[in-house]
């Protein structure tokens, strides 16, 4: 080899060496910026995914909190946020389950439920064992935490509305129990009618008023007081509370309206109770308020008035009299009261005006017929409140001090009873005696 052909492979030599170093050089850079704009785009994918996973959620809060409305993907831009921010949108999903379990009760968990952490090919938080866990931890849901949501009634005692017979009172401390009353009825003061059993005299001359009293001691020189709850016997709440949980001393009086009329006449009388039976007499506002299909009435004449009369008292027996009920229009007529407290009288009962007018007639033509009559005092419940009946039980009270007898009467509403039991041992205590209403009778 000559020397020329040498000093042309010298020459050649070091540029094939330079250009083969050029090239691995652009080829070295090629690749380097191949990796990196296709790392790239894979990193802004996996961001794009995560953030339009959790940016509602997010979005969805702020709405709650400002009052305006989400914010959809479609306005996140997620070239504009680095690295940092998309690792803290990934890693949102965990916390939140983790807080969910830690404090279900916190507001701002209550708007989803659990939600395990979504894959992504940006750099995953820590792995720990507690996001696994809220995939089965119990979330509570909206509708458990939220303020709103009405709590689990809880049972309380409060007192009843003034409705006759609505609830039953509440009459705390226990009523001592009296004796009860012979076994009834009489077939010997028992008068068989088509319309049913009608009270009479006895043969040997024994009166209803008479054999069916409760005993009482006439020699006690206490004034007296007697308690007549009327109007029972159709309301079954009230008419129990009113046998059960009045002392025996209160007189009850039952509408011949009620369907267990005989019932409970017995249970009152084994309870120690006297009784009574209410006649259905006109009052001043009938017929806006009427009291009934049997109701006496001053239009009509007077053999139609006792036809009444006779129906109310076949309804039941045991009683010692009766009692007018609304009878404010009907007590005030001479006429059409005559012929009623006759028929009573003939039969060996007591009459007791309710006082629903004081413009009655009724204890002057008892009075003539030479009848046991009387006239009830006051009505205890005209308003049926805790202080008006207290202040109406003082005032009867007084009344008894003064002329060493009084009459009140009540309807069955459940403030009535309760303060009825309440005054009766009050007034029992403070020397006054409760009476049945057949030992006040004149």
């Amino acid at each position: 080899m000559n020397t020329s052909t040498l000093g042309m492979i010298g020459v050649r030599l070091p540029l094939m060496l330079l250009l083969c170093f050029i090239t691995l050089i652009a080829g070295v850079v090629m690749w380097l910026k191949l990796s990196a704009t296709d790392y790239g785009v894979n990193l802004d994918a996996g961001t794009e995914k995560n953030i339009t996973a959790v940016q509602p959620r997010s979005a969805n809060k702020q709405a709650v909190n400002s009052g305006s409305h989400p914010k959809t993907s479609t306005d996140v831009r997620p070239h504009e946020k680095n690295s940092h921010d998309d690792r803290k949108d990934v890693t949102k999903p965990a916390r939140d389950a983790q807080k969910g379990a830690e404090n279900a009760s916190h507001e701002d968990e209550s708007d989803h439920g659990p939600h395990a952490p979504r894959k992504s090919k940006a750099p995953e938080p820590t792995k720990t064992k507690k996001p696994k866990q809220t995939a089965i931890a119990p979330i509570r849901t909206p509708s458990e935490i939220s303020p709103r949501q009405p709590t689990k009634p809880v049972k309380k005692v409060t007192d009843p509305p003034a409705s006759a017979g609505a609830l039953t009172p509440n009459i705390s401390q226990p009523v001592p129990r009296d004796l009860p009353l012979p076994p009834s009825p009489d077939l010997a003061l028992v008068q068989t009618t088509a319309l049913g059993p009608l009270p009479r005299v006895a043969d040997d001359g024994r009166l209803p008023r008479q054999v069916y009293a409760k005993p009482f001691n006439t020699a006690d020189k206490r004034p007296r007081i007697a308690i007549v709850v009327s109007g029972l016997g159709l309301s079954t709440a009230a008419t129990e509370t009113a046998i059960q949980g009045l002392p025996g001393s209160v007189t009850l009086a039952f509408a011949p309206y009620s369907p267990r009329l005989n019932e409970w006449i017995e249970l009152a009388r084994t309870a120690g109770h006297e009784v009574l039976i209410n006649i259905p007499m006109e009052p001043t506002n009938y017929p806006a308020y009427d009291p009934g299909p049997q109701t006496l009435l001053t239009t009509l004449r007077s053999e139609e008035n006792l036809d009444r009369l006779l129906w109310s008292l076949s309804r039941g027996t045991s009683y010692v009299g009766v009692v007018d009920f609304l009878g404010s229009h009907f007590t005030t007529s001479q006429i059409h009261m005559a012929p009623v407290l006759n028929a009573i009288n003939q039969r060996g009962l007591l009459y007791l005006d309710s006082n629903s007018s004081p413009r009655s007639v009724s204890v002057a033509v008892a009075s003539k017929l030479k009848m046991v009559s009387a006239k009830a005092t006051l009505t205890l419940d005209k308003r049926a409140s805790r202080t008006e009946i207290d202040r109406r039980f003082s005032e009867l009270e007084q009344h008894a001090k003064r002329h060493r007898r009084a009459i009140g009467i009540a309807s069955p509403y459940p403030v009535s009873l309760e303060r009825i039991a309440t005054w009766v041992r009050q007034l029992e205590a403070r020397g006054i005696a409760i009476a049945p209403i057949s030992a006040l009778t004149k």
